[in-house]
């Protein structure tokens, strides 16, 4: 019986240290259009791009040859021209949304069109944007708290907001640069009197002696002190916000977004009214709790 009971704990300990590569054998596609479409109180631009494979490391650019027009319900209509620099059709006139403006995307690129319509709703304000350090048990927690004024307090609104970062440390700098630090999707059930807010988390402070659980996630997360964060607010309509909100979700299940472009290709079109923050600069020793 003694020996029976050595030969388990052995198979055991063999069935532990085993490894073994496995290669994932991806289901290669034919190449998806994909399509992104801004037209704001900034101005306009449209992004046309390939799906490419998972191995894939050449950065994107975007695809020229295509006739890319934007058509608004006052009547107005004007033909964007590729930008080779950058790879964006752009306004030549520097055209920009207005809100409660309609307006219609046209593509047509190989032969195949895709359409796309959004509304621009009216701007929210942003009026406020600071630090505050809240308690987790035995942590804190960074929130950037942000307040803006509701732009329809009795209608429904959509809100899609981005926060940047330029950081000071140069590995995060070089690693993460001004890409976005936090982006998410929102509406207003729940304010009052006007007023919007959200509270956004933004990194937690471990004790000495803590791993986290995510490395990565925490070491993108970590904000420096001097290191600049902008704050964007869009006000979108409904089905812009179907969008982000299911690519949100997507991201981290795997899925592709749902379009609201017709056409049969990927990504979105929105009709989006911009206001931004003050520029602020992350101090730890002066974040108020």
């Amino acid at each position: 019986m003694r020996m029976r009971y050595l030969y388990i704990i052995a198979l055991l300990l063999l069935t532990v240290s085993c490894q073994k590569e496995i290669d994932l054998d991806y289901h290669e596609i034919e190449p998806v259009v994909c399509i992104e479409g801004r037209v704001t109180n900034e101005g306009i631009y449209v992004l046309i791009t390939h799906t490419r494979s998972m191995d894939d490391s050449v950065k994107v650019r975007g695809i020229r040859g295509a006739m890319v027009t934007i058509t608004a319900d006052d009547g107005r209509t004007e033909q964007l021209e590729y930008d080779a620099q950058s790879g964006y059709y752009r306004s030549p006139s520097y055209w920009k949304g207005v809100p409660q403006q309609t307006y219609h995307l046209n593509v047509l690129l190989d032969g195949q069109q895709y359409e796309a319509v959004s509304t621009m709703p009216m701007p929210a304000p942003v009026t406020s944007a600071e630090f505050v350090w809240q308690p987790i048990l035995k942590n804190r927690l960074l929130v950037l708290t942000v307040w803006a004024t509701d732009p329809e307090p009795d209608v429904r609104n959509y809100y899609w907001y981005r926060v940047n970062r330029q950081s000071v440390d140069t590995t995060a700098r070089r690693k993460y640069g001004a890409d976005a630090y936090r982006w998410n999707v929102f509406d207003d059930r729940g304010s009052m009197g006007g007023r919007i807010y959200r509270d956004i988390h933004c990194m937690m402070e471990l004790e000495d002696d803590e791993e986290p659980e995510d490395e990565d996630d925490y070491r993108r997360s970590l904000l420096f002190d001097g290191d600049t964060i902008t704050f964007q607010l869009m006000t979108i309509d409904r089905p812009a916000f179907d969008y982000y909100q299911s690519l949100a979700v997507g991201q981290r299940m795997g899925a592709n977004p749902r379009s609201n472009i017709t056409g049969g290709c990927l990504g979105y079109f929105v009709a989006g009214c911009v206001t931004r923050s003050d520029t602020l600069y992350y101090r730890k020793d002066t974040t108020k709790e």
